[in-house]
């Protein structure tokens, strides 16, 4: 919903766009010195892999390339042999994707709006739960990355980054302080994503079968959490909408807890240009839907 986006901005002044370094320093692979701890790692994960091409990227890292079950992938190593990340290129073969994730995205204003699957990529990351990037255009239109969990929740929607290697989403060192809050209050999550901000860091998680959003501040203060609650809205909540706005239908829906003390839901009603900020008292406000 990307009302939540102005969400997080009042609530830690401004996130600004993670900036990942490029990497154009690839090595030709016929001048790759594979040490042989990333081959007896690469060995162990894909035994039936026969013809391997490598890279060597900007950080250090070791990558091979191999086709397998038809499709392009591109595995990164450490050099010590520590598998760090796997992207599996589906083309724009929507179908391949788990049920989930075709739903999630069927009811993205892009796939209702007919914008084009130009490639799709499967990410696997050490200690992260696997995602899918969905990268659409439209004539006149900046293309856009859409990234999915398995759910089917989508948790960031940017402009295309040109990062086709997907070097931004190898698996970062998450601070301390976090982990601890993760642990202590969401005990047995499984990590989605993380991302520092210019102004903080922010959390995807999956716990208890949903999909959850935490921002914290610089100083790793936990500032807002943003649960997806998709069209299950409570029925006293969906009465007061209802009440104020009938015929219109509920298209998505957050619960939202913030460091303030503020607890509400933000929904998202079709074919409206706001969203709703519904507080659990049943009390509707009107903001601006970015």
């Amino acid at each position: 919903m990307r009302t939540l986006e102005l969400v997080k901005l009042a609530m830690i002044c401004a996130f600004g766009a993670f900036v990942t370094t490029s990497c154009s320093d690839d090595n030709d692979d016929n001048n790759v010195q594979v040490p042989n701890a990333v081959q007896t790692a690469f060995s162990q994960k894909y035994s039936d892999v026969r013809h391997v091409e490598w890279d060597v990227e900007s950080g250090g890292y070791i990558v091979a390339e191999f086709m397998k079950d038809n499709k392009e992938y591109d595995a990164w190593y450490t050099g010590d042999g520590t598998w760090m990340m796997t992207e599996i290129d589906h083309g724009r073969d929507i179908t391949s994707l788990p049920q989930a994730v075709q739903e999630g995205y069927a009811a993205t204003v892009y796939a209702q709006q007919s914008w084009t699957v130009e490639d799709i990529d499967e990410i696997q990351r050490k200690g992260y739960d696997t995602i899918y990037k969905i990268e659409v255009e439209k004539a006149g239109q900046p293309d856009h990355d859409l990234y999915f969990d398995l759910a089917g929740t989508l948790f960031r929607d940017v402009q295309d980054q040109d990062d086709d290697r997907n070097e931004g989403l190898l698996p970062g060192q998450m601070p301390a302080e976090i982990q601890a809050y993760l642990d202590a209050n969401y005990a047995g999550a499984v990590v989605v994503d993380f991302e520092k901000e210019r102004n903080g860091y922010e959390l995807d998680i999956r716990h208890g079968g949903k999909s959850i959003e935490i921002i914290f501040d610089s100083s790793y203060n936990w500032v807002m959490t943003s649960v997806d609650c998709s069209r299950n809205v409570p029925a006293d909540i969906r009465a007061a909408v209802n009440a104020r706005y009938p015929g219109k239908v509920i298209d998505d829906c957050d619960y939202i807890e913030t460091a303030a003390g503020e607890a509400y839901y933000l929904i998202d009603l079709d074919n409206y240009d706001k969203d709703l900020k519904v507080g659990l008292d049943g009390t509707i406000t009107e903001v601006i839907d970015y």
